[in-house]
């Protein structure tokens, strides 16, 4: 098939790796005729939460009557799910379309881009070519050098700032939130969720020195807490304009209300460069927005639970998510984990935190050639006193673990999105329904 030849052209960019730095995508979208200057922007950094963050923007805005563009990265099965508008994936039409017109386009330039520049540029192209009326655009990875910062945004983003991909990044959080204050112009205001004092002071410090605005939560805006369960969370949202907002959202877990929170300051923000949103499009969007692989519950004896958890600060929500909302349930029996995690991750820390409540752990292999072998993952879990199972494919675990849970357990699928990715499509195979689609 065309399609299939041209996203497996598209793969084949991986094997020139990750390269930070914003040479070839502007000489690539200079060629292309500068896409990412016909639309307007949101730009969203962060160690966590971006996709969430994303998606509740995209969700208000589209409730508003917008067309609106959501940029994420990676993907849980299918390419297409990274390139949105008002919640449907572009076409495989269109990618197709886009790839062989960015391939002939770039012939006998000597650019050779790498994968996630051409898929940047080509979410560039595609929302430029359907006018809509603004994209939210998520980091691929840290934010300086990422081939998303080439746009000029209405608002930028930092959700937070914890240890993750420091090869690439740095050693410290100090040097990781430098590069993600990479994204900060002279032309937006910044948003962030972090908390932690030393982080925010370099945040303030860099918007100043750029010339703009910065915004945090805590002092300028907050979601506090009402009632968070396994179905939904209850919060009340103080910002600028707003005060005394009372939500309610299907996204799970207490941090997502810090997401929440950047996402709704960020609409009032914006309602003052000219869009219009009121309340209702707020309330209706949060309670709209949906976002797979990030705790979601699938019901059923035993139920599952899908969270994309792939570094250390992802695991402690998870916990905190564990002991706050699940721990509090007396029907909940047993938690069984089915994990597994890519290499460049700190395996043995993500571990430490689900062993305290596991009574079962699978580990597995993500379904990528940087999944860490089950092999040295048991090791790790044996240096805890823990003698985990193993399964080699996400599909033998889900069955392993049918085989071995009572109908009031729970399943766990957590370590990589990758995990999270299959492990989705099987449960949705099945034909169970996760809850969010009942409704």
């Amino acid at each position: 098939m065309p399609y299939q030849e041209e996203l497996a052209y598209l793969y084949s960019l991986r094997q020139f790796g990750i390269k930070l730095g914003l040479s070839n995508i502007r000489h690539l979208c200079a060629i292309l005729g500068n896409p990412q200057d016909h639309i307007k922007t949101i730009h969203i950094a962060g160690t966590n939460g971006k996709g969430s963050t994303a998606a509740v923007l995209a969700s208000i805005l589209k409730e508003a009557g917008y067309s609106v563009g959501l940029y994420t990265s990676p993907h849980l099965s299918d390419f297409t799910e990274r390139i949105q508008i008002n919640n449907m994936h572009i076409s495989r039409e269109d990618v197709l379309y886009l790839i062989k017109n960015i391939r002939e386009q770039i012939k006998g330039s000597g650019l050779q881009p790498t994968f996630f520049e051409f898929a940047t540029a080509l979410a560039f192209m595609y929302f430029a070519n359907k006018g809509i009326d603004i994209a939210i655009i998520e980091v691929g990875m840290g934010g300086r050098l990422d081939a998303t910062n080439i746009i000029n945004p209405l608002v930028s983003i930092i959700t937070n700032v914890e240890y993750d991909h420091t090869e690439h990044l740095g050693p410290t959080l100090e040097n990781i939130a430098m590069e993600k204050c990479g994204i900060i112009k002279s032309c937006a205001p910044v948003v962030t969720s972090e908390t932690k004092t030393n982080i925010l002071s370099i945040i303030e410090k860099v918007a100043k020195k750029s010339g703009t605005l910065s915004y945090a939560y805590g002092k300028d805006f907050q979601a506090v807490p009402i009632r968070i369960t396994e179905d939904i969370s209850e919060f009340c949202y103080n910002g600028y304009r707003l005060r005394g907002l009372l939500l309610q959202s299907r996204l799970r877990g207490r941090h997502q209300l810090f997401n929440m929170g950047s996402a709704i300051y960020t609409i009032e923000l914006l309602t003052g460069k000219g869009f219009d949103v009121n309340e209702g499009h707020i309330i209706s969007g949060i309670e709209n927005t949906s976002w797979p692989g990030r705790l979601e519950f699938f019901p059923g004896c035993p139920g599952v639970i899908l969270d994309g958890a792939h570094n250390h600060a992802g695991i402690i929500a998870l916990r905190e998510f564990i002991e706050g909302v699940l721990l509090k349930k007396e029907i909940v029996g047993k938690i069984i984990f089915i994990f597994g995690v890519l290499k460049d991750k700190d395996a043995g820390s993500m571990a430490g935190e689900i062993i305290p409540y596991a009574s079962e752990i699978i580990i597995t292999k993500p379904d990528s050639e940087r999944g860490l072998d089950v092999e040295i993952l048991m090791e790790i879990f044996e240096g805890y006193g823990v003698k985990a199972l193993s399964a080699d494919t996400i599909s033998e675990a889900l069955n392993l673990a049918y085989r071995i849970a009572s109908p009031d357990d729970i399943i766990i699928f957590t370590g990589s999105l990758y995990v999270v990715g299959e492990a989705r499509e099987l449960i949705l195979t099945r034909g169970h329904a996760p809850i969010r689609e009942r409704g």
